[in-house]
């Protein structure tokens, strides 16, 4: 098992994005369960591969919908299951909260996930998203957090799509550094890079994760240098409107990355 460390102001990471696809393992450490330390936020995206969300729910000790993630993870566990009554259905992923300003949680979903016993917390604030919001409920319901995973989508509108984006950089970067946030979307697994070198694991033959990876310089210009890939570079200037590492392929179990500023790190994940 991969140990993550913040990466900011120049230090180094070893990371694997992939093994909270692999099959659940305790790994105690000085007396506690890793697992205790993982958190899953489900956003309200369009969710359609049940295995996927299981895996990643299994992972986790604290799981929150975000508000309408709540409507997504109740249509997905009621689909897979239709021969179940609802109740059933609806307790083979139970999440521990359901949290945001609730304008997008449906009545009668919040009813059944009660009756089930799932906590619904509001938070009014508009001046954060339903994200921002979970995220700040994990932190404090959960306050030996390390790793947060999002499991959400960057179909549909672009303005959202890139909001999330930029709410990943701010609080992997900016206000929650000591945690990893790893944003898990219908195709891929994608990580915020800091400053620094990180070691990234990526064992294609476990069959989680293609060979397809894609650098971007979202942040602003960065200069980079790569052991692993196809076509590596070194002390390589990247930024919007000039030169843009995308569909880079993995030629290694491990990859290294050394930038000069954030970035973003994106691998695509096998699709069944």
């Amino acid at each position: 098992m991969s140990k993550n460390h913040t990466i900011a102001n120049g230090s180094s990471a070893t990371l694997r994005p992939s093994r909270f696809l692999e099959p659940v393992q305790k790994h105690v450490c000085n007396g506690y369960d890793e697992k205790n330390k993982v958190a899953l936020i489900i956003l309200n995206s369009p969710l359609s591969d049940y295995a996927y969300t299981q895996r990643l729910f299994d992972h986790a000790s604290f799981r929150v919908c975000a508000d309408g993630g709540a409507n997504r993870l109740h249509d997905l566990s009621v689909a897979q299951n239709p021969k179940l009554p609802l109740s059933e259905a609806l307790r083979k992923m139970v999440p521990d909260l359901i949290h945001g300003d609730l304008d997008s949680l449906q009545d009668t979903v919040r009813e059944r996930w009660q009756q089930i016993g799932v906590k619904v917390s509001h938070d009014p604030d508009q001046y954060s998203t339903d994200f921002g919001k979970a995220i700040k409920k994990v932190v404090e319901c959960l306050p030996a957090v390390k790793d947060i995973l999002v499991l959400g989508s960057l179909g549909g509108r672009v303005d959202q799509g890139i909001g999330l984006l930029h709410e990943l950089y701010r609080e992997q970067a900016r206000r929650h550094t000591a945690i990893r946030f790893t944003l898990f979307t219908e195709s891929s697994i994608t990580v915020v890079l800091g400053q620094g070198q990180t070691t990234i694991e990526t064992p294609l033959k476990t069959g989680l994760i293609r060979e397809n990876i894609g650098i971007l310089p979202l942040y602003g210009p960065a200069v980079i240098s790569t052991q692993g890939l196809e076509w590596d570079v070194e002390d390589w200037p990247t930024e919007m409107g000039g030169q843009v590492s995308t569909s880079n392929h993995i030629t290694a179990d491990q990859i290294t990355i050394k930038t000069d500023r954030e970035v973003l790190f994106t691998v695509e994940r096998a699709v069944e």
